[in-house]
């Protein structure tokens, strides 16, 4: 696997129940990247995203054929841990999603949870809050609950927790679209930032959004991989034509 590469698709379909959802996907994503993942409602992407963590797992009736390899072991095979997957690719919601808790309990849960070292848990809380821009705001309220913060507040704090577990990716699934335009900047801001240090795959209905941050970005429709390039010419100069009608509005 070339060096700058962190996951790696192969052939991939996915099922829910007799359904098809992804249909051979095959692609690589780059480490220090962000990725973003654009097409219609239902065309796959958020189910692509969940694949890269076993988030589908949860789900009865589901199946996955080729392979998915991250750091060049297949994810689905047998003697791999979920939990471990899932605590090495971190999840960002649509929707904040904080724990009924205080803000510092919101960040320390996890790793308590988990076996990760957490002699220092004051100074693990406030790394994260500060990586995702959020210490400043919060660090005389820590043990104030978490519903108390804003809704751009609160997807930041969700960024901070995935961020405590350590992962070495940052999966995120329209992780702006609950908010006003300024939280939204806020975020965006901070995926520029973090991806310094992780790798970001961000599913994103906002076409400005995907030119803006991202520096790949892959078009997905019906549960189809149609075009996947820099973002500079995917927005300027795609490929396929359908890629073009869809970025420019004439569908979707």
């Amino acid at each position: 696997m070339d060096s700058d590469i962190i996951i790696k698709l192969n052939k991939v379909n996915f099922y829910y129940g007799q359904s098809r959802a992804l249909t051979d996907i095959t692609m690589n994503f780059k480490k220090n990247k962000v990725s973003a993942l654009i097409g219609p409602s239902g065309c796959g992407k958020s189910t692509l995203l969940r694949l890269l963590n076993r988030m589908n797992d949860l789900i009865d009736g589901t199946r996955v054929e080729g392979k998915i390899l991250f750091e060049d072991k297949n994810i689905y095979a047998k003697d791999i841990d979920p939990v471990e997957i899932r605590r090495k690719v971190g999840m960002v919601f649509q929707k904040p999603n904080p724990f009924p808790k205080t803000i510092y309990n919101n960040i320390a849960y996890g790793p308590k949870l988990t076996s990760m070292n957490t002699d220092d848990l004051d100074a693990l809380v406030e790394q994260s809050l500060k990586q995702a821009v959020l210490w400043d705001e919060v660090k005389d309220i820590l043990n104030k609950s978490a519903m108390n913060l804003s809704g751009g507040q609160q997807q930041r704090l969700c960024i901070a927790r995935a961020l405590a577990m350590k992962p070495d990716i940052l999966l995120m699934d329209e992780p702006t679209s609950a908010l006003d335009p300024i939280s939204t900047a806020k975020i965006e801001e901070l995926i520029e930032e973090l991806k310094k240090n992780y790798t970001i795959i961000i599913v994103t209905h906002n076409m400005q959004q995907a030119a803006r941050i991202s520096d790949e970005t892959a078009f997905f429709y019906l549960g189809n991989l149609i075009e996947y390039n820099k973002t500079e010419k995917i927005f300027t100069n795609p490929d396929v034509k359908r890629t073009e009608d869809y970025i420019t509005g004439r569908f979707g």
